[in-house]
Parts: C-alpha cells; structure tokens; sequence
C-alpha cells in the first residue's frame, strides 16, 4: 500500500503541487488521507527521502528536495550514473527490503536509481522502458508485470543486448540474465515434508495467477514431490483463482468473494488437512477466512506459505518460506553493473536460497 503513497506524493512533487522547500503532509495526515497504518506513511516517507525527493528534519517534518522537481542533467554532466528500476508492484510482505538495498547498492557504486512502479501494467511498463532509455539509463533492472504474453517492448529491449537484468521473475524461452529465489526446489522440499507428516491432502492456494513464473515454479515443486514420494495429487482440492491483490484490497465486494470461495472449498472436500499459500497474500485472505468460520490453526487445519516480512511483526504469523530479498538486491545490482561493465550480454541465472520461519502452524498426522 505504501507503493500508492510514494507514487502519489511524487507525482505531486513533478506536478508542482509541492515546490522545493514546502513541506509535505506528516505521517499522521498520510495515515488518515490513506487510511493505513503509521507503519505504511513511515515506509512511504523513508523511501521518498532515500531517492532524494523529501529532506526529513527531524521535529519538524518532511520538506521537498531542492533537486526533486529538476529533470536529469546530461550524461555527460552528470557525477552520477543512472539506472533505470521497474518493479511491477512492492509491498510490506515483499519488495520492501528489495528496493531499500537495490537503491543502497547502486549508490554506493555511483549510480542513481531511477524508480519506476508499473502496477501489473504492460502499458505502464512499455512506456516506463521507453522512457528509461531515451533519459540515458545505463542499464535497467526489471521485475516484471505478469501477463497472458511477454511484453514486445521488454523482449525488443533484452533482444538489442541491452543491459537488462529480470528480477524474481524470469520470461519463460528466453536467456535473459536472472536473480531470483529457489522458488521450485524449496516447494518440491517442503511438500515432500508435509507429505511424509501425514499430510496427503493439501489445498494449494493462490491469487488468480497469470504467467508469473515464481507462483509457476512452486507449483511445478509442488507437483514433483507429489510424483516422486507416490503419492496420488488430487488437484480438485486446489483453490487457484482468488481474486484479491495488493491494487484491490478495498474491494470489500471482491474479498467477500473470495472468503466465499475459501468456505465452499472446505464444505466440498473435509478431506483437506493442511493449506500451502503461494503468496502471502493468499495466506492471510486464508486465516481470516478460517478464523471467521471459528477454524483453529493447526488444532483443524496446518497452514504454511510464502514470503512476508522476515520476522514476526506483521499478523498472521504462520509458517512462511522466506526470500532473501536483500541477497537478491545485491546480485541483481552487481550483475548489471557487471552487464554495463564487460559488454557481455550472457544469460547468466543467480539463485538465491530461501529460509524457512517456523510459527508452529504445521501439525503432524504421522503416526
């Protein structure tokens, strides 16, 4: 949601609805313009000051940038090179690390980032790409939106061997250079262990996925396991198409759906034992859902998914595989630089180990 908050606010400042040296609306104001947290206008704030849009003064609040509203000087005028940063979306459950450290990286080598939050929009991407290239970015770092095809634009771009390194998600058939989890073989492990436990009949659950190949990958993990300890998979207790997202969380209509979905599932197949969430999302749509029917975790269902914040602050705190986002920052910012570097457009995959937060939501069936 902080994403909405920083988009906002700097779209104000390039409008010039806050001019340099006028200060901005406190965390308080955001939190009851926006209606979220204090936590979500602080991420919001800090990011805004991290590019260099806001200067924050202590007791007194937050000021537009001198330099904020002034286009991109020349490359040749220029003590700080650009790179371009698209990211289809980021929120506190995932992204948030990933940006901060990318952004810090890139500084630390002498690069400027320049941010760009296409919202799951091919349109958005493509003109976020064009733009990019024609301000004089070096190179470009990609988390792409998820869609039914690859976007033209992105492909042309990769095509001409310019600098472009994808981000958490890959495009399928295509050797582009990759940072990103191991999303396939970490799925393929846990499940083995669930199924080993006792439990056969597990309810995968997800957002209505279109061509994301991390949500892809775990399901591929997921299906191998099932195949490799003899165990028949029964896809009917799948629940695949929540319809949900971080761009429509105030769809009380939608979310209602959903939760919907969720009670006609357990009513149709008791037999479930346990819910795997492949994004967190899902999982905490799920928890409600459960807690709302009086469904105790994991006393009448185990529960376990994906990413959220490393730790236990945000709730639901269940069992949760975690990326290494700052890993992933990291090597997606040195191998661009490497890109930029060496002219060698090699299609180089760098897989970044998970780890596994254990909350105690996972039950043992084995005898």
């Amino acid at each position: 949601m902080y994403q909405k908050i920083y988009q906002q606010i700097k779209e104000d400042i390039q409008n010039g609805k806050y001019k340099p040296g006028e200060q901005i609306p406190t965390e308080k104001e955001l939190m009851e313009l926006f209606e979220v947290s204090r936590l979500t206008a602080k991420n919001a704030m800090n990011l805004m000051a991290e590019e260099g849009w806001i200067n924050r003064v202590s007791g007194k609040g937050s000021f537009v940038s001198e330099l904020a509203a002034q286009p991109p000087a020349p490359a040749e005028a220029r003590s700080s090179r650009l790179i371009g940063l698209i990211l289809a979306g980021f929120s506190d459950s995932y992204g948030t690390e990933l940006l901060r450290t990318i952004i810090s990286e890139l500084n630390q080598k002498g690069y400027h980032c320049i941010l760009k939050i296409s919202n799951e929009s091919q349109e958005l991407e493509t003109e976020y790409l064009d733009e990019l290239i024609a301000i004089g970015v070096e190179g470009i770092i990609i988390l792409p939106v998820q869609a039914e095809f690859h976007n033209p634009a992105l492909l042309k771009v990769t095509l001409s061997n310019f600098p472009v390194v994808l981000m958490d998600r890959k495009l399928a058939g295509l050797s582009v250079p990759y940072v990103g989890s191991n999303n396939k073989e970490v799925a393929g492990r846990i499940t083995s262990q669930l199924l080993t436990s006792g439990h056969h009949k597990i309810c995968v659950i997800s957002h209505n996925n279109v061509n994301n190949s991390s949500i892809n990958d775990r399901i591929d993990g997921i299906k191998e396991a099932y195949m490799s300890n003899q165990v028949l998979l029964d896809t009917q207790l799948w629940l695949l198409d929540l319809e949900t997202s971080y761009w429509n969380l105030t769809d009380v209509q939608g979310l209602e759906t959903d939760y919907q979905k969720i009670y006609q599932k357990i009513a149709e197949k008791p037999e479930i034992t346990c819910f795997f969430a492949l994004d967190y999302l899902s999982g905490q749509i799920l928890w409600n859902a459960l807690e709302r029917a009086g469904r105790k975790i994991p006393e009448d269902y185990s529960l376990l998914g994906f990413d959220g914040p490393p730790d236990n602050f945000l709730s639901p705190s269940y069992s949760r595989i975690i990326q290494n986002q700052k890993e992933i920052a990291v090597n997606a910012a040195d191998l661009l630089i490497q890109l930029i570097s060496s002219k060698q457009f090699d299609s180089k995959e760098m897989i970044i180990s998970t780890h596994y937060l254990d909350n105690q939501t996972v039950r043992s069936l084995a005898e």
